[in-house]
């Protein structure tokens, strides 16, 4: 699938409108090959923990340069520490282990299917709205995003972020105390 998504620093408390949906507690942990050449090519390789089920996803590079979006590919896995285990005896390494707060809302927008987080992640002091749509085609996600910014600018919303948390999560590590 082909996720359309736009990320924004929120000013303030923000509750979308729409269905309200179980908060979630995502721990990820991001792989990389050992020279990092894996991740310098716009990849990503993540192992999420979440309710105790695990997901392997795969993310291409961009799509859309200007929000990040990116064609996903994802699994459930049985269990998370073997498949991190087999993931490193493929050559990958962990690199970026962090957890993510959010609370979900799902909604629609001139009819296309939204799903909206609030999220608060454990390496910054901001809060981020993911505003996404799950698109069956490179340009049915691309014909999302204007239609998730008209959504983002009806909650106020419009300061996009455009540093994936990944990118994130590095600067935070570089202005660190000891690092």
């Amino acid at each position: 699938m082909f996720e359309a998504e736009i990320k924004y620093l929120a000013d303030g408390p923000v509750t979308p409108p729409g269905e309200g949906l179980p908060d979630a507690v995502y721990r990820d942990t991001y792989f990389d090959s050992p020279d990092g050449a894996f991740t310098a090519s716009g990849r990503e390789l993540r192992l999420r923990e979440a309710d105790g089920r695990s997901r392997l996803t795969y993310k291409h590079p961009p799509f859309d340069a200007a929000t990040g979006s990116k064609e996903e590919l994802e699994t459930l896995v049985a269990d998370g520490p073997a498949m991190a285990a087999l993931l490193g005896q493929l050559g990958f390494v962990p690199r970026q282990a962090y957890a993510k707060r959010c609370r979900c809302f799902r909604d629609t927008f001139r009819g296309l299917a939204l799903e909206i987080a609030v999220v608060a992640v454990d390496f910054s002091p901001e809060v981020f709205v993911e505003i996404e749509h799950l698109a069956p085609s490179r340009q049915a996600a691309l014909a999302a995003l204007p239609v998730i910014r008209a959504y983002a600018a009806s909650l106020g919303l419009s300061r996009e972020c455009r540093q994936a948390y990944t990118d994130l999560f590095t600067a935070s590590r570089a202005k660190a105390p000891g690092t």
